[in-house]
């Protein structure tokens, strides 16, 4: 008889299935599809994603991932994704590249717009708007920015994320699902605050190598000039100025002249103090801004289609990690005739004489025997586990006794397992076995036709393991005529 295995852990992982894809896109992917069945109210019923992303095995976000792979709007949602990922890598590449222009531009217009040209003046113009933005972008952060500025910032990056992408593929007809998930949320403000610092950073840096490519192709008077401030002041104003390019290596503002009138090595010690300034100033400040930034949004981005509470994941938990799910017929079923090599059984089962006996798979005892003419029982016990039935065999082939009687429920299930079981006890005693079933007026109690079927099914198994004796049921029952026969021929 076939049997089923309808129960198989949800954590097993098919190796012949593909590895679900972990990557931003189509994490981004599976969150859009999480939207969306959020706006609906409820997941889907999708059986056939479903079906994939268990096959696929893994754990809960990569059957999410693999299952919003799997459903018919995926390839839409991935194209308009796509579609705004390339808008604002374009939005990115634009907004540094007018930076690095504006940098050079202000750079070489503050170096000649005097002769000699102002320290000071080169210095804020290069450098003082960037350090001014820093300074409000950091009491922004500590004054609620997350809450306010950076909501306004997310929507920035909707509206330009939208107008772009429009653009780009008219035909894909972008809706706030896929806005929200690219550029939403924390993953769109730490974006923002990336492409800032990065454009600033690209400002101070263009502005760096302008002045000191020109610096060095040119000859420039440099001076600390002023109307107002006196030398002392002004020197006090060179001295603090100097603090962070003193940690970068700069000359000392202690050996140079404010005013170097004619030396060209004060020219030059004063152009060098520049231009470690705009990078000490400019330049590492932004580079570390960038960093924080960019680590922010890698873990905001890292976050995508992972978040646990969100309902339309919860929904799916029960549904892409069941406790168990049914396999199938796990193996083809033995041929229906018996092997080449069993003997055929015998025209009589009639037990006679000395009978050893043994119970299998159910708590028998010696008081279980039932009480058969002309046989001498002698209790064997009871075997219900793999271990129990080794020992039995061996025994048996040590001292096989003349006749062995199997004692089954006549109930029972006649599957594989107990046809496995039978077969080695019949093969220990070479074939001298009968198969005895118990409780037969509970199986009759079933209906004839099912106690004829099931009778059947029991001299099947045992033709199939090789008992010659057949099969006896005791109490005597024949479910044709349900008169006492004493066996079941």
């Amino acid at each position: 008889m076939d049997t089923l295995n309808p129960i198989l852990p949800a954590n097993r992982v098919d190796r012949a299935s593909p590895v679900a894809d972990r990557s931003l896109a189509a994490r981004q992917l599976a969150d859009c599809i999480r939207l969306e069945e959020e706006t609906q109210g409820h997941p889907a019923p999708t059986p056939d994603a479903d079906a994939v992303a268990i096959r696929g095995g893994g754990d809960f976000w990569q059957r999410v991932v693999r299952r919003a792979a799997a459903l018919p709007q995926a390839p839409t949602r991935r194209q308009q994704l796509a579609a705004l990922r390339a808008s604002l890598r374009a939005v990115t590449l634009l907004v540094l590249l007018l930076a690095a222009v504006s940098g050079a531009a202000v750079a070489s217009t503050a170096l000649a717009a005097h002769r000699p040209a102002s320290l000071p003046l080169v210095l804020i113009a290069v450098v003082g708007i960037n350090l001014l933005s820093l300074l409000l972008w950091l009491l922004l952060q500590l004054s609620g920015w997350r809450v306010g500025a950076g909501m306004q910032a997310g929507s920035s990056l909707h509206r330009a994320g939208a107008w772009l992408a429009a653009r780009a593929a008219p035909g894909l007809h972008l809706d706030d699902i896929a806005l929200r998930v690219v550029a939403g949320g924390a993953q769109g403000r730490w974006f923002a605050a990336t492409l800032v610092h990065g454009a600033w950073l690209a400002f101070a840096l263009s502005a760096f190598l302008t002045l000191a490519i020109l610096l060095s192709l040119r000859a420039y008077a440099l001076s600390w000039e002023t109307t107002l401030l006196d030398a002392h002041a002004l020197a006090t104003w060179a001295d603090t100025l100097s603090w962070a390019p003193a940690l970068l290596g700069a000359p000392s503002t202690s050996h140079l002249p404010l005013i170097p009138v004619g030396d060209a090595d004060a020219h030059r010690g004063w152009a060098a103090w520049l231009l470690v300034a705009v990078f000490a100033y400019g330049v590492v400040p932004r580079l570390l801004m960038l960093a924080l930034s960019a680590a922010a949004l890698w873990r905001a981005q890292a976050r995508v289609g992972r978040d646990a509470q969100a309902p339309g994941y919860a929904r799916l938990r029960a549904r892409l990690l069941p406790d168990h799910r049914a396999l199938g017929i796990v193996d083809a079923a033995p041929p229906a005739s018996p092997p080449a090599d069993a003997a055929p059984p015998v025209a009589s089962t009639a037990l006679r004489g000395p009978v050893a006996a043994l119970s299998l798979e159910y708590d028998g005892d010696d008081r279980s025997l039932p009480t058969l003419a002309d046989v001498r029982w002698q209790w064997l016990g009871s075997i219900d586990d793999v271990g129990a039935l080794e020992r039995m065999t061996t025994a048996l082939r040590q001292r096989p006794p003349d006749q062995l009687a199997i004692l089954l429920r006549a109930t029972a299930t006649p599957d594989r397992g107990l046809e496995r079981s039978i077969a080695a006890l019949a093969h220990s005693v070479e074939g001298r076995a009968a198969v005895l079933l118990l409780d037969g007026p509970r199986l009759q109690a079933r209906g004839d036709d099912i106690a004829a079927q099931r009778l059947a099914d029991w001299r099947a198994l045992a033709m199939r393991a090789g008992a010659r004796l057949g099969v006896t049921v005791a109490p005597p029952l024949d479910p044709a005529t349900r008169s006492p026969t004493g066996s079941a021929p």
